[in-house]
């Protein structure tokens, strides 16, 4: 099997990681906003190519505010300082977000492999009726996620 992760940390860098997190939601998290699930859906979205049409509107806005009656011209304002800011933070935190869950299925699954391996040589030492197979075979099966025995009887 190869290994294509080896992934550590010193004390002192988690600890750093770690405080740099509290960093975020003291700060950040207080100012943020959860939508309540399914409501995202019902919401118009402005992505990347609306972005442009939204920060021309705001211009015009500003330039010709009789066309602007129906809006708070300094809310439509903040509303896209706000998006710019956000646009700012998300961008690095997705990747590192996404990094993050990468490498931490790169190492669950080769954790996962070898202990199927190592379960699987366990099972062969019970066939050959090495010492301990025995023990470790009854341990690890109550814990593999696999058909357990009665299932397997029906």
């Amino acid at each position: 099997m190869e290994n294509r992760i080896s992934f550590s940390l010193s004390e002192a860098e988690k600890q750093e990681i770690l405080a740099a997190l509290n960093v975020l939601n003291t700060k950040l998290l207080p100012k943020l906003t959860e939508l309540a699930q399914g409501e995202a859906r019902e919401l118009p979205t402005m992505g990347d190519k609306s972005y442009g049409f939204v920060l021309k509107a705001l211009e015009y806005a500003k330039q010709y505010p009789e066309y602007a009656a129906l809006i708070d011209v300094a809310e439509f304002e903040g509303d896209v300082n706000s998006v710019q800011l956000l646009r700012e933070i998300h961008v690095p935190l997705a990747q590192l977000t996404k990094k993050v869950h990468d490498t931490m299925t790169l190492a669950g699954s080769e954790a996962y492999v070898s202990g199927l391996t190592y379960y699987g040589s366990s099972k062969e030492g019970l066939k050959r009726k090495l010492p301990n197979a025995t023990l470790i075979v009854e341990e690890l099966s109550k814990r593999f996620p696999g058909r357990s025995k009665a299932k397997k009887d029906e």
